[in-house]
């Protein structure tokens, strides 16, 4: 199992991308060490790589906009956009 996406020592917020078995991916994000969603993905590294920087943008103009008040749902709701969202590979 692979890890990316780790940030700086002290950033509160952490989008990391895991590969739990050959071309299968899981997004998590972290508050503070608490897990607030994850996404799964399939595909190569090169596809799970880039919808993690995509995912990182988006999910923290989300959470450092307009301050959300309920952090955990904002997320989920990103997750589950971006989820929406990926386009199938051909």
């Amino acid at each position: 199992m692979a890890h990316e996406g780790h940030p700086p020592q002290g950033t509160p917020l952490q989008i990391e991308l895991e590969e739990v078995a050959p071309g299968e991916f899981i997004i998590s994000v972290l508050w503070r060490e608490k897990k607030l969603g994850s996404l799964y993905l399939r595909g190569d590294r090169r596809e799970a790589t880039a919808f993690l920087e995509e995912a990182r943008q988006r999910i923290v103009v989300a959470v450092t906009g307009d301050a959300p008040s309920d952090l955990d749902r904002q997320v989920q709701r990103e997750l589950i956009d971006l989820s929406r969202n990926m386009q199938p590979r051909g």
